[in-house]
């Protein structure tokens, strides 16, 4: 099953998107924006890796297409809690799409899929403090600033905090119906 956005369509990684998410986890610019610690990876690593995926049952990971059907980023949910309906939330677009406003759709296709097709109740997300781009986007999808873990995060010698967002169902139900992101969209593909 896919998931459809208005120009992006969510679909399940596979092992032929692994050169394209290899070279953007080695890329420090994008990798410095990254909330783990990242260090220089082989293809190897990546494909195992990509087999480690298969069978994380509290993880879903998706590439994420453009309308010409190329891999412009990956998103998904972290730590799913199913017991309490909620989980994490994150964003990667490559250099070459950002600034398209790829990341508003991003977030509010899995906002959608995560609230009317998965039954969660909360998505969260932590962004590095700086990271003016991500944070804009998660705010303009109704994302409220939770709080700041300071100092939390060393990026090219420098200490970062890393800033806590969460977003409700009903949040996300109300920013949906009075912006009228979805009107005549379906959910999946």
């Amino acid at each position: 099953m896919n998931i459809r956005g208005k120009r992006i369509l969510l679909r399940a990684i596979e092992s032929a998107d692994l050169p394209i998410l290899h070279d953007w986890l080695n890329d420090p610019e994008i990798a410095a924006g990254l909330g783990g610690i990242h260090f220089p990876s082989s293809l190897y690593q990546q494909e195992k890796w990509f087999e480690r995926i298969q069978t994380d049952q509290e993880t879903i990971r998706l590439a994420v297409q453009n309308e010409t059907k190329q891999l412009i980023g990956y998103s998904g949910f972290w730590k799913v809690d199913w017991r309490d309906r909620r989980a994490e939330h994150a964003v990667v677009v490559g250099k070459e799409f950002q600034g398209h406003k790829y990341g508003h759709e991003i977030i509010m296709t899995c906002a959608r899929y995560a609230f009317e097709e998965m039954g969660l109740h909360r998505l969260e997300a932590t962004v590095l403090a700086g990271n003016d781009a991500s944070l804009r986007a998660y705010r303009s999808c109704g994302f409220t600033e939770e709080g700041l873990l300071r100092e939390h995060a060393l990026r090219s010698g420098q200490w970062h905090g890393r800033v806590i967002l969460g977003l409700l169902a009903n949040e996300y139900q109300t920013l949906a119906s009075n912006s009228k992101f979805w009107e005549g969209q379906e959910v999946v593909d």
